[in-house]
């Protein structure tokens, strides 16, 4: 069954959502298929008064990316994956 196939992590970069969507763009391409993509936040917010408000998000290119994006695919396609993503 699909759901229940282990996973290895091939592809993970911190605050490059473009190369993200490249990577993921170019697996699905390449014919693999059931890549799982997802992101989460590597900082903790900043504290104080309440506004969480960071002083980094309003310089002159906007916010910040702090999102660490991965790509996962099934065991079996991991090193075609890897092979791949390694010309990016």
């Amino acid at each position: 069954m699909a759901l229940f196939v282990r996973r290895e992590k091939v592809f993970e970069v911190q605050g490059d959502a473009a190369r993200w969507r490249a990577a993921k763009k170019a697996l699905r391409q390449s014919g693999i298929r059931r890549v799982e993509a997802g992101f989460y936040d590597t900082e903790p917010p900043v504290c104080g008064c309440g506004a969480k408000l960071d002083h980094r998000d309003f310089g002159p290119n906007g916010p910040i990316d702090r999102h660490t994006y991965y790509l996962s695919v099934p065991l079996k396609e991991a090193s075609r994956a890897r092979e791949l993503l390694a010309h990016l």
